[in-house]
């Protein structure tokens, strides 16, 4: 069971490439708070709906810029259309050949569709064409699908480890007392400057919301930076979809956090955390419903434009 559960997981991070995906190269800490905060930034089914007649007829015309042609698969794709989206890409291929949004957005599709092989190639392919596209989350992505074949090939996987080879334990991380700077351990493995963004950009631009692994990875990121506010608040939402390390490693972060202070000492100051990170998680999916309602407002007077950026 542990083995199909993480599989899932580790399917589910496929990230899609379309114009909201344009939004990560300004995404800094405030973000990345918003997301671990519940403000996920997700559009609502209505929201795709729109796009795809509205987008559809821009590609029809046959002068669209080849950004239209993603935005159109993009949008097919989240209404559960993915062989017609599989099957545009093919089109804007033969129009615009060797573009690195087409290999990165097939290798998604493939993914959401269980082929691991083909989404492994495609993704492979926008690496090659852009390494170091969206902070290199393509890596990330390809690192997770090739973990997901191997699992389903019969491979184990250590639950805990993480995707930049740091420690996993919680106690080293907690030495990280503020972003870039350690009080100790100087010379320990930090992750890669780029893995929280990635991270987020996974799960903000993707559809790795419900995947357990990216966020143990986000806190883990996050937690290596100094930053734990954000870091609970990742670890507690892999821990609420059954990451079974998340509450270990976020306890001793927890611990040196004031906010978190509890005369129940470490495994009390986790507790006060992540009831604290669940009331927030619950406010900002709050805030997130009401912007849709905004955003469907807008797709309903046939606000267009205003609604999809273009």
């Amino acid at each position: 069971m542990r083995a199909a559960t993480t599989l899932l997981a580790l399917v589910s991070l496929a990230c899609l490439w379309d114009n909201d995906t344009l939004r990560e190269e300004s995404l800094g800490k405030k973000e990345i708070a918003a997301v671990v905060g519940g403000q996920l930034g997700k559009h609502s089914a209505a929201f795709y709906e729109a796009k795809v007649t509205y987008t559809r007829a821009l590609v029809d015309k046959g002068t669209a810029p080849k950004e239209r042609w993603d935005d159109l698969a993009v949008a097919l794709a989240r209404t559960g259309k993915l062989d017609d989206a599989i099957a545009l890409l093919a089109e804007k291929e033969k129009r615009f050949p060797g573009e690195y949004t087409t290999q990165a957005n097939l290798g998604t599709f493939l993914a959401m569709k269980g082929d691991l092989d083909g989404a492994i190639r495609h993704t492979e392919q926008a690496i090659a064409i852009n390494p170091d596209a969206h902070f290199g989350r393509e890596k990330y992505q390809l690192q997770l699908l090739r973990d997901a074949r191997a699992i389903k090939a019969g491979a184990k996987v250590d639950a805990c480890a993480n995707l930049f080879g740091v420690s996993s334990n919680g106690e080293d991380a907690m030495w990280v007392m503020k972003p870039g700077k350690t009080v100790a351990h100087r010379d320990m493995k930090l992750p890669p400057a780029d893995a929280a963004v990635a991270m987020t950009g996974l799960i903000r631009f993707g559809t790795a919301e419900a995947s357990p692994v990216v966020w143990w990875n986000l806190g883990v990121a996050l937690a290596y930076e100094g930053h734990k506010h954000l870091a609970v608040r990742a670890l507690r939402r892999a821990e609420a979809l059954g990451h079974p390390c998340a509450a270990a490693f976020a306890t001793p972060l927890a611990q040196v956090v004031r906010a978190y202070e509890s005369p129940g000492g470490r495994d009390g100051a986790w507790g006060v955390a992540a009831k604290k990170a669940d009331a927030d998680w619950k406010k900002g999916e709050a805030a997130d419903a009401r912007r849709q309602k905004a955003e469907d407002r807008l797709v309903a007077g046939r606000k267009y434009k205003k609604a999809f950026g273009f």
